[in-house]
């Protein structure tokens, strides 16, 4: 069987024409891999309060949700988005991030509200633009009018 192999942000996907819930597909849009789920229902589950379920947009793109590991550009570490919605003290979209080192501002909570939990110090609430999934900045990866 055929192989296909590229380099995208330093990781290696190969391509094979084998079904699979996770399949990876070459996008003449952007010229680059992209990602489908084969299986909606793989991909369930809240993302956003307030209640937008899908993982992946229509159109195959990845879309930031709930539990994905991104890179805070300017702390240059890893977290786990943890919340996703707006804040209190300033309008907008806001992603919740718990790093994996005490690196942040918080444990999840700003002023009088709690927006998630995570260890003391662990925790920031930063812009999509602010982080980065495989290369992708977080603000090409969020439907702010949803």
């Amino acid at each position: 069987m055929p192989v296909r192999a590229v380099l995208v942000s330093d990781e290696l996907f190969l391509h094979r024409n084998r079904s699979s819930n996770l399949r990876r597909r070459w996008s003449t849009v952007s010229a680059g891999w992209g990602t489908s789920r084969a299986n909606s229902s793989a991909g369930s589950g809240p993302n956003r309060v307030g209640g937008t379920t899908s993982s992946s947009g229509s159109d195959g793109t990845v879309k930031l949700h709930l539990g994905m590991q991104v890179l805070l550009i300017s702390a240059n570490e890893m977290g786990t988005i943890r919340y996703i919605g707006t804040a209190d003290f300033a309008p907008g979209l806001w992603l919740g991030l718990e790093l994996r080192s005490p690196k942040g501002k918080n444990d999840g909570s700003v002023g009088s509200r709690r927006y998630f939990s995570c260890r003391p110090g662990h925790g920031v609430l930063v812009r999509p633009s602010r982080v980065t999934y495989r290369g992708i900045n977080g603000a090409k990866l969020v439907d702010e009018s949803s």
